[in-house]
């Protein structure tokens, strides 16, 4: 049996109560907010009233009445399945002084890290589960975050902005992780030799799941389901990944968000080759999960059935709700046709269905993503494929108008232009980079995003390879600004190199064997749980000895990972994308 607690690290672990049940919430850093589960506050998806009650040591519990209106729920939350099980309760009210609120984890190493589960729900034994009627009183526990949850579906493993745990009983026999889902998993958390493992029960829904850190305690995992129920030895346990949804909550709660922007999920889609077609699939993966990276945790069919002719991918958050949403354009063969789906749950975003240039064109696009105007949106960036000019043109995330509208290069040019995104430049505005389509030579132009300057404007390979080059920005070994990202076009080696705003060369390295003339397609993403800048992704250009090959970096150009994004006998060349600014 759980012990119960009432020490003052803990004080800010509320009682819940609503619609006639109880549940468990933390207060936050900046004490005007409790961190829950969705599914404490509301019913059926509709938000509830409810009392948010303070138990400590120090007197009677202090209650703090909230309205259905003080809820706010993330983007995505699903009360079917409990996917994106998170909420926020603005309190009405001062919290007194000695209560001390929680900062929330962000970083991405939670694997293998044992927590402490604080919350108000039932009792009992891992032998004979939950005891009715027990809970209301806060107890205390520890577990260890073992997994990403790792439960498929039929539509992937679409929770996987879960943290999975097991109840084990110190023995292989009960260690449910390992031997359902074959995840490497420990046999429970001892001291002294004492199995003191513990798991959630009902009326602990909404509570914290605390790493100790040198600056205290913070929320790593907010308690959501767990299966079978009742609490037993060999259950499974789920918690809502907070650093998934660190930048959500900071919107939800009005903490200042950042315009820098980073996932842990990245993206591959296919080219198209006229020997090797392809279908408009973008599969979405999370470089952090423990097993099956290489397996997509979901799949959107952007375009039509029908159309084999590629599509190019790029990552934003363009609605600001906090998920880094995908967009895709076609390629050649397609019109100009930009589509956004949510990075929250991957529907298709009203409003984000539009030509970027007039309909009657058919060389394709390219996309990039980042806030060109400061305004806290990531705004759309479309480059022209070959046919076109080398056009680039600027739509608001916030409202889709057009922002810019320009030729990166010469108007008589017709080999297309490359685009990406980053802060290379002093100041919060992202700048637009480009890089010549086939037919140019691997000219790279930075263009400020304040005011069209070109901050940079540099050949990244041999003037006389035109191949073209494809360009990426991200933060690749740290520092105040992204690097700039290249990979040269076809015909030439699959070489990546990475320069700073001022053209100096970073890193230089093939990331296929230097025999390969398909070209090399480029991302930054963080790609490794213990990743502190960006990292490099690769994605192979067209031929045969490329196959859909995505590889990542480091910011020492070392590999880090590699797999197959769609089956091996396809020759038509992969796009990638990802986000680490």
């Amino acid at each position: 049996m759980p012990p119960f607690t009432d020490a003052p690290d803990y004080d800010g672990v509320v009682l819940i109560k609503a619609n006639g049940g109880i549940g468990t919430g933390s207060l936050l850093i900046g004490r005007t907010h409790i961190l829950t589960a969705a599914h404490v506050v509301t019913n059926a998806g509709v938000k509830l009233s409810g009392t948010i009650e303070f138990v400590t040591a120090s007197g009677p519990p202090q209650s703090f009445p909230y309205t259905a209106n003080d809820v706010s729920v993330v983007n995505g939350y699903d009360p079917d399945d409990l996917r994106n099980d998170v909420a926020v309760i603005k309190i009405n009210g001062v919290v007194p002084a000695t209560i001390r609120g929680y900062d929330i984890y962000r970083l991405h190493d939670e694997i293998g890290q044992n927590f402490i589960m604080v919350g108000f729900g039932l009792t009992g034994n891992g032998t004979t589960g939950a005891i009715a009627d027990t809970g209301g009183s806060k107890r205390i526990g520890t577990n260890t975050f073992e997994a990403t949850d790792t439960t498929p579906t039929t539509e992937g493993f679409k929770f996987f902005r879960n943290l999975a745990t097991d109840f084990d009983n110190g023995t292989s026999a009960g260690n449910a992780l390992q031997n359902t889902f074959d995840v490497p998993s420990n046999l429970g958390v001892f001291s002294s030799g004492t199995l003191v493992e513990t798991d959630t029960a009902r009326g602990d829904s909404g509570g914290p799941a605390f790493l100790s850190t040198s600056s205290g305690l913070v929320i790593a995992g907010i308690t959501s389901a767990g299966i079978p129920p009742g609490s037993k030895f060999a259950s499974i346990g789920f918690y809502a990944r907070v650093s998934a949804f660190s930048r959500a909550i900071d919107l939800l709660v009005g903490t200042p968000a950042s315009n820098r922007l980073s996932t842990t999920n990245f993206a591959a889609s296919p080219g198209s080759l006229a020997t090797s077609f392809s279908s408009p699939h973008v599969n979405i993966y999370d470089s952090t999960a423990v097993t099956k990276r290489d397996i997509p945790v979901f799949i959107i069919e952007a375009y039509a059935p029908a159309f084999t002719g590629g599509l190019t991918i790029a990552m934003g958050d363009v609605n600001r709700d906090g998920f880094v949403d995908i967009i895709t354009g076609p390629g050649p063969g397609g019109g100009p046709h930009i589509k956004v789906f949510s990075g929250a749950d991957y529907t298709e975003l009203d409003g984000y269905n539009f030509f970027a240039f007039e309909s009657t064109f058919t060389g394709g696009v390219t996309v990039a993503s980042g806030d060109i105007n400061n305004d806290g949106y990531d705004d759309i960036i479309v480059g022209a494929g070959p046919g076109g000019g080398p056009r680039v043109t600027v739509f608001s995330g916030r409202d889709r108008s057009i922002l810019q509208d320009f030729f990166a290069f010469e108007s008589t040019f017709t080999g297309g232009v490359n685009v990406a995104a980053g802060l290379i430049n002093a100041g919060n505005n992202y700048d637009i980079i480009v890089g010549a389509g086939a037919g140019g030579g691997p000219r790279v132009k930075v263009f400020s995003g304040a005011n069209l300057s070109v901050i940079a404007d540099f050949f990244a390979f041999d003037p006389t390879f035109l191949g073209g080059v494809f360009v990426s920005a991200g933060n690749v070994g740290g520092g105040d600004w992204d690097k700039i990202i290249v990979g040269a076009g076809s015909g030439g080696g699959p070489n990546v190199r990475v320069f700073d705003g001022n053209a100096n060369m970073l890193q230089n390295f093939f990331a296929y064997v230097s025999t390969f003339t398909g070209g090399v397609r480029v991302a930054a993403g963080i790609m490794s749980p213990t990743s502190t800048s960006a990292d490099i992704i690769t994605g192979a250009g067209v031929g045969v000895s490329g196959r859909p090959n995505v590889k990542a970096f480091n910011s020492l150009s070392q590999p880090i990972d590699f797999f197959f994004a769609y089956h091996q006998s396809f020759v038509g060349g992969i796009y990638v994308a990802g986000r680490a600014s």
